[in-house]
């Protein structure tokens, strides 16, 4: 019944905001202990303007309104402004003026499922601020409020974004394992005879490892050159989470390098089993060439429609000429076999 109640606070308090400030997905309000709250337009600006707890704020920035409000009244610095409104979703990560600011990765979200597309997280913390913004919906930033309105606490702005990066690390893992069992299936059945080397599919599992690479690589190349960089103005609980974030997308990237590799090394297995296949298939097709060859010397002569042709007035020239075919043949298959073609 609680959760009901959330639920229906929640819907309320969103529906509000729709009408005070369009392109506001969501608001929240978080207490001391880190208890968030669905906060609608009167409450927003008192929120804001306070001094206790901190807000997150969600916006659909393909909505003109949302971005002309954080374009005037967002409290956030110029920097955070300029990259929320900008259209480049170019992955980075800024600090600016003790404020975090950045375009993270994440999954695509129909309204039913799921999917595997990657689409972009816009996002600036700045003290009792977190403000997102994304242009689809997406995966890691709704299980993060799913998780608000179940009760989870978030003391911080960079709690919650620490968690938001959680999420899409933990999906990129999975995925990663799903990839590292389709392969372990592939591996088994390449050593198997008689597979048809069409039917082991390693393109798919080699396109997705790759996408995956470039935005791990690309996310853990900003991250760690932020905390590498000694002149970052960043509160140290913020730059602990950045190091921990680091941390773990290094471990992820490492791992789908791994799949990478393992991708390849099955892609070459594959290639040399086509190959293989491919060879065996045209040794075939030669050898019954030679030895059908001498069946086709011997009725292209008996072709050639002109005097003097043997056999031409005897009544068993057909099966004369026959022998021949077969004896020629018998011969070639002979020599094949000396010579070890046929074994």
């Amino acid at each position: 019944m609680a959760s009901v109640a959330a639920t229906r606070d929640g819907a309320s308090g969103i529906s509000a905001l729709d009408e005070a400030l369009p392109g506001l997905v969501w608001a929240y309000a978080f207490d001391e202990d880190g208890r968030g709250r669905a906060i609608g337009g009167d409450d927003l600006a008192a929120m804001l303007a306070g001094h206790d707890g901190w807000v997150w704020l969600h916006f659909n920035l393909a909505n003109a309104r949302a971005r002309a409000w954080i374009e005037a009244r967002a409290p956030l610095p110029e920097a955070a402004r300029e990259l929320l409104l900008d259209s480049d979703d170019h992955l980075c990560l800024i600090a600016d003026q003790d404020a975090l600011i950045g375009v993270f990765s994440d999954f695509r979200r129909e309204l039913d499922h799921d999917t595997q597309d990657i689409a972009r997280l816009k996002f600036a913390l700045h003290g009792r601020v977190l403000v997102t913004g994304r242009r689809q919906a997406l995966h890691s930033v709704d299980e993060v409020r799913r998780e608000v309105m179940r009760g989870g606490t978030f003391e911080t702005g960079e709690a919650l974004l620490e968690q938001i990066f959680d999420v899409f690390s933990r999906q990129v893992a999975a995925m990663t394992r799903e990839l590292a069992n389709r392969l372990e299936t592939i591996e088994d059945r390449v050593v198997e005879e008689g597979i048809d080397p069409d039917d082991l599919r390693v393109g798919p599992i080699r396109r997705m490892a790759l996408r995956l690479a470039r935005q791990i690589g690309g996310l853990r190349l900003h991250f760690s050159a932020l905390v590498d960089n000694p002149e970052r103005e960043l509160p140290d609980d913020v730059f602990a989470m950045t190091e921990r974030v680091a941390i773990r997308l290094t471990a992820l990237g490492r791992d789908v390098e791994a799949i990478q590799e393992r991708a390849r090394i099955v892609q070459e297995e594959v290639s040399a089993k086509a190959a293989e296949t491919t060879n065996r298939q045209l040794s075939t097709l030669s050898v019954l060439t030679a030895l059908f060859l001498p069946a086709t010397f011997v009725t292209g002569a008996f072709g050639m429609n002109t005097h003097g042709l043997p056999f031409g007035d005897d009544a068993s020239g057909f099966w004369w000429a026959l022998s021949l075919c077969f004896a020629g043949s018998g011969v070639v298959y002979l020599i094949l076999k000396r010579m070890r073609v046929i074994k």
